[in-house]
């Protein structure tokens, strides 16, 4: 395997860097997606955001992103403004897609090397030795020359983080990177990510509901809920927990005789 220090020797020798978020608040019209959240991400932690689906995880990520703009607060990367960060270009995000987001009309050496081509960071010759090396790292030597579409699901995840770290970023975003793989699979890019930070000291964000993901390789955990996030945990403290929701959300009850879905008022009605 390629060695990791060696292919990203610039990223190696800068600081980690931390997120700060400041009283963010996310609406739509009148609904509130995210209110009033303060955390920090600590230089070079893995810091695991859950929650139920639509508590709002996607909008954080994306108003982290700068993909969209938050109605209030503030979020700042080593204490500076996100939206002087991006101005100014003065530190890298790489964000790492649910489905992965490569084209398909490219074959997935072009898509690595898209990034590298368009910001004009290297001649021809050397965007190829990177891309060739990121590949071996990952273990996908072989595949350059294939379309994302002859990819496994696995694989199209790994290709999507290589693209990111050849952006030699200071911040890792992933949506829900295990999401639609089997147990041995997701455990695979689960140990890929706690790797990577492990030798390169990236500070990451990652979107997830898998809990198995969380307790493993996150440092930091918070569950949003119902636009709040009331606690921020450990891999040791989340078990622990003496919060109903966050019991219920890691060891969730199966009741045959009152499923979930059903209006408690018609549940009666309707079976009999």
């Amino acid at each position: 395997m390629t060695n990791t220090k060696q292919l990203f020797s610039d990223t190696c020798n800068r600081l980690p860097v931390s997120i700060e978020v400041d009283q963010l608040k996310k609406q739509f019209g009148r609904f509130v997606v995210l209110d009033n959240i303060s955390l920090k991400i600590e230089p070079g932690e893995i810091f695991v955001l859950m929650g139920p689906s639509g508590s709002g995880k996607s909008v954080f990520l994306d108003l982290l992103a700068g993909l969209s703009k938050p109605s209030s607060g503030r979020l700042s990367i080593n204490q500076e403004d996100l939206q002087y960060v991006k101005k100014t270009k003065k530190y890298v995000m790489g964000l790492v897609f649910q489905s992965g987001a490569l084209f398909n009309s490219m074959t997935i050496f072009d898509n690595l090397a898209l990034y590298l081509r368009e910001h004009r960071l290297f001649n021809e010759r050397e965007i190829r030795s990177r891309v060739t090396q990121m590949l071996d790292m990952l273990t996908l030597k072989g595949v350059s020359q294939i379309m994302p579409s002859e990819l496994s699901g696995g694989m199209r995840k790994r290709v999507a983080l290589a693209r990111g770290l050849l952006m030699e970023p200071d911040i890792l975003l992933f949506d829900e990177p295990t999401s639609e793989l089997d147990p041995i699979t997701a455990a695979s890019i689960i140990e890929l990510i706690g790797y990577v930070n492990k030798q390169l000291r990236i500070t990451t964000l990652i979107v997830s509901h898998d809990i198995l993901l969380a307790q493993t390789i996150g440092h930091h955990i918070a569950l949003l809920h119902n636009g709040f996030i009331q606690e921020i945990y450990t891999p040791q403290t989340l078990p622990q927990s003496s919060r109903s929701f966050v019991r219920n959300f890691l060891n969730p009850t199966i009741d045959l005789n009152h499923p979930r879905f059903l209006p408690r008022r018609h549940e009666n009605k309707i079976i009999g």
